[in-house]
């Protein structure tokens, strides 16, 4: 299993990133895109409009991906997400093909971040299934 340590410092004209150690063996790309989310291991699911929720990536790779929500998600959760709208910054299509348009996706960890005097969530998720 990778790790890596963040610790983020937000301010209204910087976003520093100190990483402590970064042992991931897949490369990040950068990116700008919408997704809509919903708790896919709830007892009651449903796939109304009510139940997904907005949020925005800003990394991803083979393995999972980095996002921003208003929502808090706990560790060990599963998602389903949704692609709405992304400006991948892959250098070629085949790295640009790792953000998946739909897939469930592992919640690993997720931290309080605070931008403008606003709260919202920095979540670190993993794909359950390679391919």
């Amino acid at each position: 299993m990778r790790r890596s340590h963040l610790c983020m410092v937000r301010s209204d004209t910087v976003i520093q990133m100190i990483k402590d150690s970064d042992k991931r063996t897949d490369k990040r790309h950068g990116c700008d895109a919408g997704i809509k989310w919903t708790q896919f291991n709830r007892i009651e699911f449903n796939y109304g409009p009510k139940f997904f929720y907005h949020a925005r990536v800003l990394n991803y790779s083979e393995s999972g991906l980095y996002f921003e929500s208003k929502y808090l998600l706990k560790p060990g959760m599963t998602i389903l997400f949704r692609l709405e709208d992304s400006l991948c910054g892959a250098s070629n299509f085949e790295d640009c093909e790792c953000l998946r348009s739909i897939s469930l996706a592992d919640i690993k960890w997720c931290r309080d971040l605070v931008k403008n005097s606003e709260s919202f969530f920095g979540i670190g998720a993993r794909y359950p299934i390679h391919y």
